[in-house]
């Protein structure tokens, strides 16, 4: 009778070992996938970073394109409108006064241009830098989802796993 008990125990013990092993090898397949998906995610949201990083550097681009167009127009008006009021007054474009505010007016509109040139660099560098330093954070946790599925999916991490949860079973 003691034999028929022990059996038992052993047929319980073994069964719950089998359950225990083909447990721990579905869920790793399972680990597998999940790790692969973040992985796979991280990638993706990598790429999506820079590919909004070139659509703001473009719009970034386009709207100092317009600015600038309106500079010129602003210079054209405001030396139409010097050129007509120091006229009406009597100055002609070859006074020496005139020549020195005519100038001074042409090197305001080139330093507004200059300085429009200078804040769309910046701001074009601005977003590159920050969608490279984002971009390479999530290929960093990419390749971080990687190594741990690696590791855990590993045919000697799972039966390992199983064979610790086999001996450890009470």
């Amino acid at each position: 009778m003691g034999g028929a008990v022990g059996l038992g125990a052993g047929l319980v013990w073994v069964g719950h070992g089998l359950s225990t092993a083909a447990s721990v090898i579905g869920s790793g397949v399972t680990e597998d996938r999940y790790y692969r998906s973040m992985a796979k995610l991280a990638y993706e949201q990598a790429d999506q970073i820079e590919a909004n990083a070139r659509r703001n550097t473009q719009y970034i681009f386009e709207d100092a394109a317009y600015q600038n167009s309106q500079l010129a127009q602003d210079y054209a008006r405001l030396l139409g409108e010097q050129k007509t009021t120091l006229a009406a007054n009597g100055l002609n474009t070859r006074s020496e006064t005139v020549q020195r505010i005519l100038k001074n007016s042409r090197l305001n509109a080139q330093m507004d241009q200059e300085l429009l040139e200078q804040n769309m660099q910046r701001a074009i560098f601005e977003t590159n830098t920050q969608a490279s330093l984002e971009a390479a954070q999530y290929r960093t946790q990419a390749k971080q989802y990687e190594r741990i599925r690696r590791n855990k999916s590993g045919w000697f991490a799972r039966v390992g796993t199983a064979l610790n949860s086999i001996l450890n079973w009470k």
